[in-house]
Order: structure tokens, then C-alpha cells, then sequence
């Protein structure tokens, strides 16, 4: 599909937003949706909402350049170290950076806990490993955070 445009892009119209929401889906790959305890009996369902940080923000980027530096500590320590994390440290690694690439979310009770504990925590779970699955993916893929991307 290709339109034509009537005058030149301005450099300004190719930047993406910094953040997007990801409508999480459960394992099975179903729209998560909750119902918001404060509004009693009228509350109707929204939807499970992860905002992330994109690719084209200064936060994915200093996420992204965190996770260098700890694999070049590992490294520069001891080249087998990086080889030999087992597979709960590089699960811990994986949460981390999602974890510092997460914005805010909605509908996810997060026990009190402030948003990057607490979803590093889920992050980290893996038993809800297709939860940073989604996270993951999603923050890696550009289109998401186009302008023009469908909102939720």
C-alpha cells in the first residue's frame, strides 16, 4: 500500500513516541482485561495495559546501554563468567532491562511495590515467562510506537 503526498516530510513527522501501550494478552494469547474495584458495580472492563519505552527514547536507550555494560563487567571479569550464567541469571538480566524499558501499567496489582520492583518481579517469574515474552517483543518492534500505530 503507498500513497503519494502532496508535500515533502518534514524530518519532524518520521519520529515515533517515546512510549506505547501494549494490551497484554493472557498465556493462551486472549485480550487480558480487568474491571476497576473502585467503581463498584458500574466499572466496566478496559484492558491489561503495559506502557513501554520505545526504541527512539532516551529510557529504552539507557536501559539497552545498562545491559551492555553489565555483560562487559561479566566479561571483563572473566570471559567464561558471561558463558556460564545460568539460566535464572540471564532470566534476572532479561528482567531487568523490560523492567527499566516499563513506563507505567493498568490493571496489574502490583502489591504495593513501586512499577519497576514489582515488574521486574513478574518479569523475572518464569512462570509467567510469556508475559516478558510480549514485553519484549513488542518494545523491539518500531511500528509500535509509530504515530500511526493503532491505539488501544
Amino acid at each position: 500500500l503507498s500513497f503519494i503526498a502532496t508535500t515533502m516530510l518534514k524530518l519532524s513527522q518520521l519520529r515515533v513516541a517515546d512510549t506505547a501501550a501494549l494490551h497484554l494478552k493472557d498465556a493462551a494469547g486472549e485480550p487480558l482485561y480487568f474491571k476497576d474495584p473502585t467503581k463498584g458495580a458500574g466499572a466496566v472492563e478496559q484492558p491489561v495495559l503495559i506502557h513501554v519505552y520505545g526504541p527512539g527514547s532516551e529510557p529504552y536507550r539507557k536501559a539497552q546501554l545498562g545491559a551492555q555494560r553489565r555483560v562487559m563487567a561479566l566479561v571483563k571479569k572473566n570471559r567464561r563468567a558471561l558463558e556460564e550464567r545460568t539460566p535464572e541469571e540471564r532470566t534476572a538480566d532479561t528482567a531487568a532491562l523490560l523492567a527499566d524499558i516499563t513506563h507505567s501499567v493498568e490493571g496489574l496489582d502490583l502489591e504495593g511495590r513501586p512499577v519497576r520492583e514489582g515488574m521486574q518481579a513478574l518479569y523475572a517469574d518464569p512462570a509467567a515467562g510469556w508475559v516478558a515474552d510480549q514485553v519484549n517483543a513488542f518494545a523491539a518492534d518500531w511500528a509500535n510506537f509509530s504515530k500511526s500505530a493503532p491505539k488501544d
